[in-house]
């Protein structure tokens, strides 16, 4: 079962009992707006953003609406999910958006991935590559050193503990030190974190804490219970770009992401209180 809702003054179908990404959205208007704004205001001049991950859109076509000087390359694995990123790109004629229905990779070919039907009720965010106990079907893979446009200026991956994969077929994307990026690290998946802060600080990025709360304190539509769930993220920046949103810098590929809200100065502007480790 399908049903639909408007956010950010855009249409969007999902799945009916998504527990996060359409919940968040019909509930709330709203789903990582933290993400949003920060890719948003990072996205300076003209360029292409690439979006790994893009579940039904709800980052890749607000971007693509606020910049559309922009072009949009919005990737997504599973089939269904795919398939309504791609009407919902339509339907609300957003022409600066092209979607992939692929995996992101270190080389291309095929990936079993899981095919969970539409009708579920799960978090489908959460679904990737590493839930092999699921039914799952081939899809193709690209690299983004493949599809990568040359004036790409923005990346964002969230891909359930992928993410060191997706950065192998992207190596000289990286080595260009044009775009900045932005990629999950979250504590489900403390190996593939490692290697994501890793593979930037040795190509020469800075590196920066980034936590994203799937709903904030200002939503349109109503400020849900508990607030307190959301994205872990690790910014990396080329050489000469300014942090422009104050982010913690990321010591080493060991340290652990601050838990307290202090570290994320930025959400001070969506009504968080600021404090400090106890």
């Amino acid at each position: 079962m399908i049903d639909c809702t408007t956010a950010y003054g855009l249409n969007f179908q999902f799945p009916a009992l998504d527990a996060t990404v359409g919940r968040s959205l019909r509930d709330h208007g709203e789903f990582a707006r933290m993400e949003l704004d920060f890719l948003v205001e990072s996205a300076v001049g003209q360029g292409t953003y690439i979006d790994v991950g893009a579940n039904i859109g709800s980052i890749a076509l607000p971007f693509a609406r606020r910049r559309p000087d922009w072009q949009v390359v919005a990737i997504e694995a599973h089939r269904g999910i795919a398939g309504l990123l791609n009407a919902n790109v339509l339907n609300n004629r957003l022409f600066n958006v092209e979607v992939f229905h692929a995996a992101a990779g270190a080389e291309p070919g095929l990936v079993q991935f899981p095919k969970a039907p539409l009708s579920q009720h799960r978090n489908f965010g959460q679904i990737g590559i590493n839930l092999t106990e699921e039914a799952t079907e081939p899809v193709m893979v690209v690299r983004l050193d493949d599809i990568a446009p040359a004036d790409t200026r923005l990346v964002k991956i969230d891909v359930e503990g992928y993410e060191p994969e997706v950065l192998k077929g992207a190596k000289d994307l990286i080595a260009r030190k044009s775009a900045i990026w932005l990629a999950e690290a979250t504590i489900q998946h403390p190996e593939a974190s490692r290697q994501v802060i890793a593979t930037f600080m040795d190509a020469g990025y800075q590196v920066f804490w980034f936590f994203a709360p799937f709903v904030t304190y200002i939503a349109e539509k109503g400020i849900p219970a508990n607030s307190t769930g959301g994205d872990a993220n690790i910014v990396a920046l080329p050489p000469g770009v300014e942090n422009i949103w104050n982010l913690t810098p990321v010591t080493s590929p060991a340290e652990s992401r601050p838990g307290h809200s202090a570290a994320y100065p930025y959400m001070g502007r969506y009504g968080y209180s600021l404090v400090g480790p106890k």
